[in-house]
């Protein structure tokens, strides 16, 4: 089955047709806020929905399938640079309503296909991941100048934060910034306790009813910085003199760096790393204390997640924009081990926050979001700036 492809065609003629395209099925920031509006779209009866994926687990394969009501298709090309021009004989074909994608060159594109009409949808949604030329510098940071020239057929383009949406400014042509809207990301409250629920394994218990555990959910790469986390775990334990442990939730090419970190400090004992999980949400429930350590993030959805999770304490680096609108959280002072530290064990001492999270959680439904999306205004401050 290809993108837009179903043998329904009745049923299609009276349904709205919406693509939400995804470099790859995995599970990330970005990919998760494109597949909560596709589950948002698809509650509802007017809507068709289909998630394309340029590559992932079935890439090259001429077949699809369904999930929560929405169809999954897979493209070619393993979902890297330049898959998304593999779109173009597929889109021409088909007239969707509603388009949304949320990373940079695949954003470019289809903004460049609707602009030469092999693109055409009625209404078309770029959300932006990250603040990029933040990270990224060089030839990599024009190469995405190049991509963000492009921008500009959208009826709308999605800051994560307010400081994104000024950052965009600096590089979006003056069509495109027209366009820019700051709308909060969104979570799935109900979904996350239910999954947060189910019981943990017989070795992960052990390890949670062992000593208190800081969880560090994400994954094992330099804009993360792991290794600060285990700094932290150094840092309160001299402090305070309590045994906790630090839970490391995630995978990635700093692995071998992160334990042979851990080794140095002789923190083998007290740094357990839990690798990847499709469903990390039972141990950030299990946990005392949620951590960030990011030097760069468009937006952290993870602390949505663990406020989600009630986890009792969540502490992050000023790693993004809008994070003092979280209720609850708790910003370190800087990217340091020590203010990191600092924020940490005022967290600790000030007791179970978690009754602060429902503000927050109750502004974030994927409905809502969906709504925004599709042009209802927006309630947030600065969301139709």
């Amino acid at each position: 089955m290809f993108f837009g492809e179903n043998s329904e065609t009745l049923r299609l003629m009276t349904r709205k047709l919406a693509l939400i395209a995804i470099p790859l099925d995995i599970r990330g920031g970005a990919e998760t806020i494109l597949k909560l509006v596709a589950r948002a779209l698809a509650s509802r009866p007017d809507w068709d929905v289909e998630i394309g994926f340029l590559g992932g687990q079935a890439a090259g394969e001429a077949g699809g399938s369904y999930q929560d009501g929405i169809r999954r298709s897979y493209g070619f090309g393993g979902g890297k640079a330049m898959s998304e021009f593999l779109l173009a004989p597929r889109l021409i074909r088909h007239r969707y309503d509603f388009v949304f994608s949320s990373h940079a060159r695949v954003n470019s594109f289809l903004a460049a296909a609707r602009n030469v009409g092999v693109l055409r949808s009625r209404r078309l949604v770029a959300r932006e991941s990250t603040v990029l030329l933040d990270r990224f510098k060089g030839r990599r940071a024009l190469a995405y100048r190049a991509l963000y020239a492009a921008y500009g057929s959208q009826d709308m383009v999605v800051a994560q934060t307010s400081y994104m949406n000024e950052r965009l400014r600096e590089v979006l042509p003056p069509r495109a910034i027209a366009k820019l809207r700051t709308l909060p990301n969104p979570v799935d409250e109900d979904l996350i306790i239910k999954m947060s629920t189910r019981v943990l394994s017989e070795s992960d218990a052990g390890i949670f009813s062992r000593r208190p555990q800081l969880v560090w959910c994400g994954r094992l790469i330099e804009v993360k910085r792991p290794t600060i986390a285990v700094d932290v775990l150094a840092e309160v334990r001299r402090r305070t003199g309590e045994d906790y442990e630090l839970a490391v939730v995630g995978s990635g090419p700093m692995d071998s760096e992160l334990r042979a970190y851990a080794s140095k400090l002789d923190l083998v004992s007290r740094v357990n790393l839990l690798g990847h999980r499709d469903n990390p949400f039972p141990l950030l429930r299990a946990s005392r204390v949620g951590l960030l350590t990011s030097a760069a993030e468009g937006f952290p959805n993870v602390l949505l997640e663990m406020m989600a999770c009630r986890v009792p304490g969540i502490v992050t680096t000023p790693c993004a924009g809008d994070l003092d609108m979280l209720s609850g959280l708790e910003v370190s002072a800087g990217f340091g081990a020590f203010e990191i530290a600092d924020a940490l064990l005022k967290v600790i001492r000030g007791g179970d926050r978690s009754a602060l999270y429902a503000k927050t959680l109750s502004e974030r439904s994927p409905g809502r979001f969906a709504d925004m999306l599709l042009g209802a205004p927006s309630p947030y401050p600065g969301g139709q700036r």
